[in-house]
Protein backbone atom coordinates (compact mmCIF):
# COMPACT_ATOMS: atom_id res chain seq x y z
CA UNK A 1 0.00 0.00 0.00
CA UNK A 2 1.65 3.08 -1.09
CA UNK A 3 1.81 5.78 1.62
CA UNK A 4 -0.40 9.58 1.95
CA UNK A 5 1.27 12.24 1.52
CA UNK A 6 1.20 12.84 5.24
CA UNK A 7 3.10 9.44 5.97
CA UNK A 8 5.76 10.11 3.53
CA UNK A 9 6.68 13.08 5.65
CA UNK A 10 6.64 11.31 8.73
CA UNK A 11 8.50 8.01 7.14
CA UNK A 12 11.53 10.64 5.62
CA UNK A 13 11.54 12.71 9.16
CA UNK A 14 12.18 9.16 10.70
CA UNK A 15 14.91 8.38 8.33
CA UNK A 16 16.86 11.33 8.42
CA UNK A 17 16.39 12.58 5.87
CA UNK A 18 15.33 16.48 7.36
CA UNK A 19 14.79 17.02 11.09
CA UNK A 20 10.87 18.97 10.50
CA UNK A 21 8.57 20.73 8.43
CA UNK A 22 5.71 23.03 8.97
CA UNK A 23 3.18 22.80 6.21
CA UNK A 24 0.58 25.77 5.86
CA UNK A 25 -1.60 26.24 3.11
CA UNK A 26 -4.80 28.47 2.17
CA UNK A 27 -7.04 29.62 -0.95
CA UNK A 28 -8.77 32.49 -1.72
CA UNK A 29 -12.21 30.63 -1.39
CA UNK A 30 -11.12 29.94 2.32
CA UNK A 31 -12.13 26.27 1.56
CA UNK A 32 -8.34 25.30 1.86
CA UNK A 33 -7.21 25.58 5.49
CA UNK A 34 -3.91 23.44 6.18
CA UNK A 35 -1.54 23.35 9.07
CA UNK A 36 0.51 20.46 9.24
CA UNK A 37 4.07 19.98 11.66
CA UNK A 38 6.72 16.98 11.25
CA UNK A 39 9.99 16.48 13.06
CA UNK A 40 11.75 18.59 16.16
CA UNK A 41 13.50 21.76 16.20
CA UNK A 42 16.99 19.99 16.31
CA UNK A 43 18.24 16.42 16.13
CA UNK A 44 19.92 14.74 19.14
CA UNK A 45 18.44 14.20 22.48
CA UNK A 46 17.59 17.79 23.17
CA UNK A 47 15.40 17.65 20.70
CA UNK A 48 11.99 19.23 20.93
CA UNK A 49 8.84 18.69 18.78
CA UNK A 50 8.62 21.53 15.95
CA UNK A 51 5.63 23.77 16.41
CA UNK A 52 3.85 25.66 14.14
CA UNK A 53 5.06 28.94 16.18
CA UNK A 54 8.65 28.08 16.42
CA UNK A 55 10.83 30.10 15.57
CA UNK A 56 12.67 29.85 12.30
CA UNK A 57 15.55 31.84 10.40
CA UNK A 58 13.95 32.93 7.41
CA UNK A 59 16.79 33.18 5.45
CA UNK A 60 16.09 34.00 1.84
CA UNK A 61 12.76 34.05 2.79
CA UNK A 62 12.81 37.64 4.02
CA UNK A 63 13.43 39.09 0.95
CA UNK A 64 9.70 38.92 0.37
CA UNK A 65 9.11 41.28 3.13
CA UNK A 66 11.93 43.81 2.09
CA UNK A 67 10.04 43.94 -1.40
CA UNK A 68 7.22 44.81 0.09
CA UNK A 69 8.66 47.65 1.99
CA UNK A 70 9.79 48.31 -1.30
CA UNK A 71 6.73 48.89 -3.33
CA UNK A 72 5.01 50.79 -0.22
CA UNK A 73 7.61 53.60 -0.36
CA UNK A 74 6.96 53.71 -4.11
CA UNK A 75 3.54 53.97 -3.54
CA UNK A 76 4.52 56.81 -1.29
CA UNK A 77 6.47 58.60 -4.35
CA UNK A 78 9.07 58.33 -1.81
CA UNK A 79 11.46 56.69 -4.64
CA UNK A 80 10.46 54.42 -7.45
CA UNK A 81 11.86 51.58 -9.41
CA UNK A 82 13.95 54.06 -11.63
CA UNK A 83 15.63 55.90 -9.35
CA UNK A 84 19.36 55.57 -9.33
CA UNK A 85 20.36 54.58 -5.83
CA UNK A 86 23.71 55.78 -5.74
CA UNK A 87 23.39 58.43 -3.80
CA UNK A 88 21.94 55.89 -0.85
CA UNK A 89 25.08 53.17 -0.99
CA UNK A 90 27.49 54.73 -2.01
CA UNK A 91 29.54 52.02 -0.81
CA UNK A 92 28.34 49.69 -3.61
CA UNK A 93 28.06 52.77 -6.45
CA UNK A 94 31.46 53.04 -5.67
CA UNK A 95 32.49 49.43 -6.84
CA UNK A 96 34.17 48.84 -10.13
CA UNK A 97 32.94 45.45 -12.39
CA UNK A 98 35.78 42.49 -11.77
CA UNK A 99 35.58 40.67 -15.19
CA UNK A 100 38.55 38.08 -13.81
CA UNK A 101 42.45 38.00 -13.12
CA UNK A 102 45.23 38.39 -15.50
CA UNK A 103 48.24 36.13 -16.33
CA UNK A 104 49.80 37.16 -13.29
CA UNK A 105 46.47 36.51 -11.19
CA UNK A 106 45.84 40.37 -10.63
CA UNK A 107 42.29 41.67 -10.44
CA UNK A 108 40.89 43.15 -14.29
CA UNK A 109 38.65 45.71 -13.09
CA UNK A 110 36.66 48.31 -15.00
CA UNK A 111 34.71 51.09 -13.88
CA UNK A 112 31.19 51.03 -13.43
CA UNK A 113 28.72 52.61 -16.85
CA UNK A 114 25.13 52.16 -16.15
CA UNK A 115 23.29 53.36 -13.86
CA UNK A 116 22.33 51.12 -10.95
CA UNK A 117 18.25 51.23 -10.52
CA UNK A 118 16.54 50.36 -7.35
CA UNK A 119 14.85 47.35 -9.67
CA UNK A 120 17.98 46.55 -10.24
CA UNK A 121 18.52 45.49 -6.97
CA UNK A 122 15.08 43.50 -6.25
CA UNK A 123 15.59 41.67 -9.54
CA UNK A 124 19.05 40.65 -8.82
CA UNK A 125 20.46 42.18 -12.19
CA UNK A 126 22.49 44.77 -10.55
CA UNK A 127 25.95 42.81 -10.66
CA UNK A 128 25.49 41.99 -6.90
CA UNK A 129 26.27 38.76 -5.83
CA UNK A 130 26.93 36.31 -2.71
CA UNK A 131 31.06 36.60 -2.27
CA UNK A 132 30.73 33.08 -0.85
CA UNK A 133 29.18 31.63 -3.24
CA UNK A 134 31.34 33.07 -6.38
CA UNK A 135 34.64 31.49 -6.55
CA UNK A 136 35.82 34.94 -8.15
CA UNK A 137 34.68 36.94 -5.74
CA UNK A 138 36.43 34.87 -3.25
CA UNK A 139 39.95 35.29 -4.79
CA UNK A 140 39.52 38.76 -5.14
CA UNK A 141 39.00 39.10 -1.56
CA UNK A 142 42.14 37.15 -0.60
CA UNK A 143 44.02 38.74 -3.88
CA UNK A 144 43.82 42.36 -1.86
CA UNK A 145 43.75 40.51 1.50
CA UNK A 146 39.79 41.50 2.07
CA UNK A 147 39.10 38.69 4.44
CA UNK A 148 37.08 40.44 7.31
CA UNK A 149 36.41 39.09 10.25
CA UNK A 150 33.68 41.20 11.01
CA UNK A 151 30.56 39.87 8.94
CA UNK A 152 27.92 41.83 10.93
CA UNK A 153 27.95 44.55 8.43
CA UNK A 154 26.99 45.55 5.11
CA UNK A 155 30.56 46.96 4.82
CA UNK A 156 32.13 43.43 6.25
CA UNK A 157 29.39 41.19 3.93
CA UNK A 158 28.78 42.87 0.95
CA UNK A 159 31.07 45.66 0.03
CA UNK A 160 33.10 44.10 -3.27
CA UNK A 161 33.09 44.31 -6.72
CA UNK A 162 29.99 43.96 -8.97
CA UNK A 163 30.14 40.93 -11.54
CA UNK A 164 28.26 42.71 -14.63
CA UNK A 165 27.53 45.88 -15.76
CA UNK A 166 23.54 46.75 -14.18
CA UNK A 167 20.56 45.35 -16.43
CA UNK A 168 22.82 43.41 -18.37
CA UNK A 169 22.67 40.15 -16.75
CA UNK A 170 21.47 38.19 -13.58
CA UNK A 171 23.16 36.41 -10.40
CA UNK A 172 21.48 35.67 -7.17
CA UNK A 173 22.89 38.03 -4.85
CA UNK A 174 23.10 40.86 -1.91
CA UNK A 175 21.13 43.21 -4.15
CA UNK A 176 18.11 43.05 -1.97
CA UNK A 177 20.07 43.67 1.51
CA UNK A 178 21.07 46.50 -0.16
CA UNK A 179 17.20 47.56 -1.30
CA UNK A 180 16.86 47.17 2.87
CA UNK A 181 19.54 49.63 3.20
CA UNK A 182 18.21 52.13 0.99
CA UNK A 183 14.57 51.84 2.22
CA UNK A 184 16.45 52.58 5.49
CA UNK A 185 18.28 56.17 3.68
CA UNK A 186 14.49 56.90 2.58
CA UNK A 187 12.37 56.37 5.33
CA UNK A 188 14.89 57.41 8.47
CA UNK A 189 14.12 54.21 10.10
CA UNK A 190 15.79 50.42 10.41
CA UNK A 191 13.97 48.22 8.43
CA UNK A 192 12.72 46.55 11.76
CA UNK A 193 11.16 50.00 12.89
CA UNK A 194 9.93 50.31 9.52
CA UNK A 195 8.32 46.97 8.90
CA UNK A 196 6.92 46.69 12.61
CA UNK A 197 4.61 49.94 12.02
CA UNK A 198 3.98 49.25 7.59
CA UNK A 199 3.70 45.28 7.52
CA UNK A 200 3.68 43.50 11.25
CA UNK A 201 1.43 46.26 13.42
CA UNK A 202 -1.49 46.02 10.34
CA UNK A 203 -1.12 42.70 9.96
CA UNK A 204 -1.39 42.01 14.05
CA UNK A 205 2.59 40.14 13.74
CA UNK A 206 4.69 39.80 17.18
CA UNK A 207 7.61 37.22 16.33
CA UNK A 208 9.01 38.50 13.19
CA UNK A 209 12.32 40.58 14.01
CA UNK A 210 15.71 41.12 12.25
CA UNK A 211 18.72 39.31 14.22
CA UNK A 212 20.19 42.87 16.14
CA UNK A 213 15.99 43.10 17.72
CA UNK A 214 15.79 39.17 18.13
CA UNK A 215 14.65 38.58 21.98
CA UNK A 216 16.27 36.01 24.35
CA UNK A 217 13.09 33.85 24.29
CA UNK A 218 12.60 33.76 20.43
CA UNK A 219 16.57 32.89 20.31
CA UNK A 220 15.93 29.76 22.34
CA UNK A 221 12.68 29.01 20.70
CA UNK A 222 14.87 28.96 17.20
CA UNK A 223 14.84 25.82 15.28
CA UNK A 224 18.70 24.61 14.82
CA UNK A 225 19.98 24.43 11.31
CA UNK A 226 21.12 21.55 10.12
CA UNK A 227 23.92 20.61 7.54
CA UNK A 228 24.04 17.48 5.24
CA UNK A 229 27.58 15.88 5.49
CA UNK A 230 29.36 14.34 2.97
CA UNK A 231 27.91 11.09 3.94
CA UNK A 232 24.83 12.16 3.73
CA UNK A 233 23.84 12.33 7.38
CA UNK A 234 22.55 15.30 9.15
CA UNK A 235 24.08 17.46 11.80
CA UNK A 236 23.22 20.30 13.78
CA UNK A 237 24.88 23.31 12.59
CA UNK A 238 27.55 23.85 15.47
CA UNK A 239 26.96 25.04 18.63
CA UNK A 240 23.53 25.37 18.23
CA UNK A 241 24.67 28.24 16.12
CA UNK A 242 22.03 30.31 13.31
CA UNK A 243 23.95 31.50 10.73
CA UNK A 244 22.87 35.10 11.23
CA UNK A 245 22.73 35.62 15.28
CA UNK A 246 25.80 38.06 14.94
CA UNK A 247 24.56 40.75 12.61
CA UNK A 248 24.34 44.59 14.07
CA UNK A 249 22.45 45.53 11.08
CA UNK A 250 19.12 44.31 9.41
CA UNK A 251 19.90 42.27 6.34
CA UNK A 252 16.81 42.80 4.07
CA UNK A 253 17.66 39.88 1.81
CA UNK A 254 18.13 37.02 4.62
CA UNK A 255 18.39 38.39 8.43
CA UNK A 256 14.93 38.01 9.72
CA UNK A 257 13.78 35.04 12.12
CA UNK A 258 9.76 34.86 12.16
CA UNK A 259 7.17 32.38 14.15
CA UNK A 260 5.50 31.02 11.08
CA UNK A 261 2.33 31.50 11.36
CA UNK A 262 3.18 35.34 11.32
CA UNK A 263 4.85 35.02 8.05
CA UNK A 264 2.25 33.10 6.62
CA UNK A 265 -0.33 35.55 7.61
CA UNK A 266 1.46 38.06 5.09
CA UNK A 267 1.37 35.18 2.51
CA UNK A 268 -2.34 35.36 3.21
CA UNK A 269 -3.00 39.33 3.14
CA UNK A 270 -0.78 39.31 -0.82
CA UNK A 271 -3.01 35.91 -1.69
CA UNK A 272 -6.50 37.98 -0.76
CA UNK A 273 -5.19 41.22 -2.03
CA UNK A 274 -6.68 42.96 0.79
CA UNK A 275 -5.24 45.62 0.28
CA UNK A 276 -3.60 45.92 4.38
CA UNK A 277 -0.04 45.59 2.86
CA UNK A 278 -0.01 47.41 -0.89
CA UNK A 279 -2.72 48.38 -3.02
CA UNK A 280 -3.91 46.25 -5.67
CA UNK A 281 -1.86 48.00 -8.50
CA UNK A 282 1.17 47.75 -6.49
CA UNK A 283 0.27 44.08 -5.71
CA UNK A 284 0.07 43.52 -9.24
CA UNK A 285 3.42 45.05 -10.22
CA UNK A 286 5.21 42.73 -7.55
CA UNK A 287 3.97 39.95 -8.98
CA UNK A 288 5.10 41.51 -12.89
CA UNK A 289 8.20 41.43 -15.09
CA UNK A 290 10.86 43.96 -14.60
CA UNK A 291 13.95 42.32 -16.02
CA UNK A 292 15.49 43.92 -18.69
CA UNK A 293 15.87 41.24 -21.98
CA UNK A 294 19.30 40.92 -21.66
CA UNK A 295 18.51 39.94 -18.12
CA UNK A 296 15.96 37.81 -18.98
CA UNK A 297 18.77 35.57 -21.34
CA UNK A 298 21.12 35.95 -18.38
CA UNK A 299 18.20 34.22 -15.48
CA UNK A 300 17.55 31.42 -18.74
CA UNK A 301 21.25 30.70 -18.95
CA UNK A 302 22.08 30.70 -15.37
CA UNK A 303 19.11 28.30 -14.35
CA UNK A 304 20.30 25.92 -16.74
CA UNK A 305 23.55 25.25 -15.56
CA UNK A 306 23.79 22.00 -13.42
CA UNK A 307 24.84 23.21 -10.32
CA UNK A 308 21.86 25.90 -9.96
CA UNK A 309 19.44 23.91 -11.61
CA UNK A 310 18.87 21.79 -8.71
CA UNK A 311 18.06 24.46 -6.30
CA UNK A 312 15.49 26.05 -7.41
CA UNK A 313 11.72 26.03 -8.93
CA UNK A 314 12.01 25.14 -12.57
CA UNK A 315 8.93 23.94 -14.77
CA UNK A 316 6.01 22.40 -13.12
CA UNK A 317 2.82 21.17 -13.87
CA UNK A 318 0.38 24.03 -14.60
CA UNK A 319 2.42 27.05 -14.98
CA UNK A 320 2.88 30.14 -18.07
CA UNK A 321 5.87 29.20 -18.99
CA UNK A 322 6.72 29.89 -22.74
CA UNK A 323 9.54 28.51 -24.31
CA UNK A 324 10.50 27.18 -20.87
CA UNK A 325 12.00 31.17 -20.09
CA UNK A 326 11.94 31.91 -16.45
CA UNK A 327 11.51 35.29 -15.25
CA UNK A 328 12.63 36.60 -11.10
CA UNK A 329 10.17 39.61 -10.07
CA UNK A 330 10.44 41.88 -7.80
CA UNK A 331 10.39 39.77 -4.75
CA UNK A 332 12.46 36.66 -3.87
CA UNK A 333 9.75 34.45 -5.38
CA UNK A 334 11.13 32.45 -8.39
CA UNK A 335 7.91 31.67 -10.51
CA UNK A 336 7.50 31.48 -14.73
CA UNK A 337 6.51 34.65 -16.92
Amino acid sequence: MSLSFEDRFEQVVKDGVFPGAIMMAKDKSGKLDYAKVFGSTCLGDNAKPLQLNSILFLASMTKLLTSIAAMQIIEKDLISLETDVSPYIPELAAQPILHGFDTNDKPILTERKNTITFVHLLTHSAGTAYDKTVPMLEKYRESINDNPKDRTTMKGKCVYPLLFEPGTYWTYGTGIDWAGKVIEKVTKQSLQDYMQEHIFTPLSINRIKFTPYLTDEMRNETATIALRIPSGNLVNLPERKNIDFGDAECFGGHGGYADFTDYFKVLESLLLDDGKLLSKTSNSIMFSPHLTPESRTGINKVFRTPEVVSLFVGKFPGNKAEDDDMEWYAEQLLVCG
